[in-house]
């Protein structure tokens, strides 16, 4: 089958050398690629796991950012069915932001009256048809992984929905 052929030739470039014929110069060039692969993944790990960890409290962050707006949406919209009642609203604030520390969320209601082209607070008679329950929410995200932004992240909502 081979007729002609050295035993050289039949190898590929991509077969298995023959052990007898491997030199100690292939293998210390081995030994020196493992190494060298060793040293590459212990420099890029930690920055991988870096990438992750900062991913995941970024995606936390958004996640108390849009629980905290939608918290307030809600006590806007429960101010504009119930004005006046500043316990229920801030109740149903808090009751929306559920999965959020309760210790860290801060929650403000009060009434503007539009004056003009800009919003004034309400004088008596309060909480009348036209004037707006201003819902305001702030909550202080814990960092898990503080490298950028410190142990904690503001975050804030304010809404503003007019009595009819």
């Amino acid at each position: 089958m081979y007729i002609g052929m050295t035993r050289h030739h039949r190898l590929s470039r991509f077969s298995r050398p023959d052990p007898a014929t491997t030199s100690e110069d292939s293998d210390a060039t081995r030994a020196r690629s493992r190494g060298q692969a060793l040293v590459e993944f212990a420099i890029v790990l930690p920055l991988f796991f870096l990438l992750v960890a900062g991913t995941v409290d970024l995606g936390l962050a958004i996640y108390s950012d849009l629980t905290v707006a939608n918290a307030a949406r809600e006590g806007a919209r429960l101010g504009v069915v119930d004005p006046g009642n500043t316990a229920a609203i801030e109740a149903r604030v808090r009751d929306m932001a559920g999965n959020l520390d309760a210790g860290k969320l801060d929650v403000k209601v009060s009434c503007e009256r539009l004056a003009g082209a800009s919003f004034i607070a309400c004088s008596a008679p309060m909480w009348q048809p036209g004037d707006a329950t201003v819902v305001r929410a702030d909550y202080r995200h814990a960092v898990y992984f503080p490298l950028v932004f410190g142990t904690e992240i503001p975050v804030s909502s304010e809404m503003r929905m007019r009595i009819e």
